[in-house]
């Protein structure tokens, strides 16, 4: 893999987290930090201060909506991907710039995803070289 990320995983669901990080670590990614509230996951984005490359966001942790996750990852400047086993949720409609990933979902999609965000990274490194 040529475009290694530096990703957050916020799940509510310790199963689903540590299955993701062992997807993530299998495609060559690395994983920097695990959260599993609204709360504990913007404590992270803010102390990772935009050092991430990416963020697999659960749309829904522990009952409570993750756009308040999903507006500290936008100020932080760095992309993500929702995750979410619902068909219609309040995150989607917000305008966020994100892929969707719905569960239950196959690597290939995480992949897919992720591969989006490393492209776009690229191409905006490219722009800043001009």
């Amino acid at each position: 893999m040529t475009n290694v990320l530096s990703v957050l995983v916020i799940e509510d669901e310790a199963l689903i987290a540590m299955e993701l990080e062992c997807l993530l670590e299998d495609l060559g990614h690395n994983v920097r930090g695990v959260a599993g509230s609204v709360n504990s996951a913007v404590r992270l984005v803010q102390a990772c201060d935009g050092e991430v490359d990416a963020a697999l966001l659960d749309a829904n942790l522990g009952g409570d909506s993750a756009i308040p996750v999903a507006e500290a990852l936008v100020e932080a400047g760095t992309p993500f991907v929702i995750t979410s086993g619902y068909e219609q949720h309040e995150l989607f409609g917000r305008g966020f710039d994100a892929p969707v990933v719905r569960k239950p979902y196959r690597e290939a999609d995480i992949a897919d995803a992720l591969t989006q965000i490393a492209r776009r990274r690229a191409e905006g490194d490219q722009g800043q070289d001009d």
